[in-house]
């Protein structure tokens, strides 16, 4: 059986510290840190701020199922800056934003940091876009070859340069490098056109995390079992793939409260895993 944590997206309202509590209580047995606004951006998170952090983890004993480095709406949105920005600068920024991501990673002790799926391609040639993310990655892989941060994984995306398995798997190709992985988010997967047990199994061990999302037919994130994603098929491929991960529950968007859309996911997805 896999271990369930749950995204910190989901509790924005709150602080990061009663995120750790309301997770705790739900039955969860990790979180998955967003390093952003309000909770885990690293430039707003001191050493006092982390040692609090770690603190409450301890005493929920909850672990860290992983550091999402994705969205950076404290700098500017969800996917930008990106990793294949014309602007060097911006790269460099978001370059940077996941070393730090990766920091905290490590001072939480996370097995992991994701990223998106390089970024949005309507401003860039499509070869420099493959040459500005492999590039990226391999900076960061290098970091995590010296135990500055945990491995990097590539999250695909629809609407951005890594939108499916086969996009994941060719960039993986070109960095060609243990410390950069793939992550999959099944609603993205849906989204974009494909099934998310097939992906499951088309990236066999190059996959790292899996984000459980569920969509419904016009991709709105709801609770998992009332949307769309074939849940039972996804944890047959994951049992397929011999998937020892974590498995985190992804409510970011969700209208229902945290709390209540918590437990019922962890409801319908425990059962599916046994």
């Amino acid at each position: 059986m896999n271990t369930f944590a749950i995204s910190s997206g989901a509790y924005r309202r709150y602080k990061l510290t009663e995120a750790v509590r309301h997770v705790a209580l739900a039955g969860y047995d990790g979180i998955e840190v967003v390093a952003d606004i309000p909770h885990g951006y690293p430039p707003a998170l001191d050493k006092s701020g982390r040692d609090e952090l770690r603190a409450e983890l301890a005493r929920r004993k909850l672990a860290v199922s992983n550091v999402n480095a994705g969205p950076m709406t404290a700098i500017r949105d969800a996917v930008r800056p990106s990793w294949i920005e014309a602007d060097r600068v911006l790269r460099a920024e978001r370059v940077q934003h996941t070393l730090d991501a990766g920091e905290l990673a490590i001072d939480l002790g996370a097995p992991t940091v994701s990223t998106i799926g390089g970024g949005p391609t309507d401003e860039v040639d499509p070869d420099d876009a493959l040459r500005y993310f492999r590039d990226g990655l391999r900076e960061i892989a290098q970091a995590a070859a010296k135990d500055k941060c945990p491995p990097l994984l590539i999250c695909p995306q629809p609407d951005l340069l890594i939108r499916t398995a086969e996009d994941a798997l060719r960039i993986l190709e070109a960095v060609d490098d243990e410390e950069v992985g793939a992550e999959i988010n099944t609603g993205h997967c849906l989204r974009a056109g494909e099934d998310p047990a097939a992906v499951v199994l088309r990236l066999g061990p190059a996959l790292r995390h899996v984000h459980l999302r569920d969509v419904d037919d016009d991709g709105t994130v709801v609770v998992p079992g009332t949307g769309l994603v074939d849940f039972p098929a996804v944890f047959a491929a994951l049992h397929e793939a011999e998937y020892d991960g974590w498995l985190t529950v992804d409510l970011s968007g969700t209208e229902v409260h945290p709390d209540d859309a918590a437990r019922r996911a962890l409801d319908f997805l425990k059962p599916s895993d046994s």
